[in-house]
């Protein structure tokens, strides 16, 4: 004989003392326990993943090198940090800096992108490319990603 009275949201039994539980109630009520749960655990709407919660926990990394003059640089990332853009800027120093005497503009500062970075710059999964150019690029234009003596700091976002 099954429960006189259910419980309000999963109707499971709720015996009274006249009642006399069988083995078949106590399986019904473990499956739709199991099955409630079960479907409650899996709702990605109501719950994060592990990748999402590490992204909301550190949403961006931030680190800085000091400038050593080699026209080509790999700065690596801080394991399982993966950007998907940033931006790179120097310290005490202005992000350009114009040079009319002789006729030079050299940019400091950077946006990184997996889609694409400014000139002079990579963003990899694991690692940034900073070069640091000795002849202008363009029209008067030096990329100064890695100039000698430099501290840089780049902020890079997931």
């Amino acid at each position: 004989m099954s429960s006189t009275n259910k419980t309000p949201n999963l109707r499971l039994n709720e015996w009274i003392g006249s009642d006399v539980p069988c083995r078949t109630d106590f399986v019904g009520d473990n499956q739709i326990i199991d099955t409630v749960v079960g479907e409650h655990c899996a709702d990605a709407v109501r719950h994060i993943t592990d990748t999402e919660r590490q992204n909301w926990n550190a949403p961006f990394y931030v680190g800085s090198f000091m400038g050593n003059g080699a026209s080509s640089r790999l700065i690596s990332l801080e394991t399982g940090f993966v950007p998907k853009w940033g931006l790179i800027f120097p310290v005490g120093t202005f992000p350009s800096v114009n040079d009319y005497d002789n006729k030079a503009d050299y940019n400091y500062f950077g946006v990184l992108s997996n889609l694409g970075s400014t000139s002079g710059l990579t963003l990899n999964s694991d690692s940034i490319r900073v070069t640091q150019s000795t002849v202008a690029v363009s029209t008067s234009e030096y990329k100064s990603y890695n100039e000698n003596g430099i501290t840089y700091v780049y902020i890079l976002f997931r």
